[in-house]
């Protein structure tokens, strides 16, 4: 019996949905934060980041033993890995908020987890789309949506930063604040990362 090929444009989804369920979270717990919850936060995301995790070594475990695949492997590790740092990113946030023991976040954090889960949620949608990549048209303008949101989160944490060093506040507030914002903006830079990849495949592959 021919031995099935993996289907990578699938398992690359799979990874998606995992980013897209840790984004929903960070806004559900950025938007309705108990500083009392943080440990439970830790667990719930973390939870989410390990099932990513084996999403990725699952995928890197059939490449080592797959001769032909529908994009250049290459292509397919960059591709998984930065997926799996987004993950990372979204329970880093967490992971900020927990070490620099916030107790209330900062100014603009709700407001920023929005626009990050907006961000996922588009790579997720491009993922989805990937598998026609030779119908490029939908597949383009789902990345330039995630290039747009990408460039209205550097707004908002330019100015959110803007902000926090205008005011009187004590360093152990700044450098948390700073440390929160920092991580959330990184989500998005890293769905823009993923974007530029998946174009690439596509003006190769087309």
């Amino acid at each position: 019996m021919a031995k099935k090929n993996n289907d990578y444009f699938e398992l690359i989804k799979k990874q998606t949905t995992c980013c897209v369920e840790a984004s929903n979270l960070l806004e559900e717990i950025l938007c309705k934060f108990q500083a009392s919850n943080i440990s439970e936060y830790r667990d719930r995301m973390h939870e989410i980041e390990h099932r990513a995790d084996g999403v990725h070594h699952d995928i890197l475990n059939k490449l080592s033993t797959e001769f032909i695949t529908p994009i250049d492997q290459e292509d397919i590790l960059r591709l998984v890995q930065i997926i799996d740092d987004i993950t990372d990113a979204l329970d880093e946030v967490i992971l900020d908020m927990y070490m620099y023991h916030i107790k209330i976040i900062p100014d603009r954090t709700a407001e920023l987890s929005k626009i990050v889960n907006r961000c996922v949620k588009a790579l997720d949608e491009a993922a989805a789309e990937l598998k026609n990549f030779k119908k490029r048209e939908a597949l383009h303008s789902l990345l330039v949506k995630v290039n747009d949101i990408e460039t209205e989160a550097d707004y908002v944490y330019i100015e959110a930063l803007y902000k926090l060093f205008e005011e009187n506040v004590d360093g152990k507030t700044l450098t948390g604040a700073k440390a929160v914002y920092e991580a959330l903006e990184s989500c998005c830079d890293l769905c823009e990362n993923a974007a530029d990849i998946i174009e690439q495949v596509v003006i190769k592959n087309t």
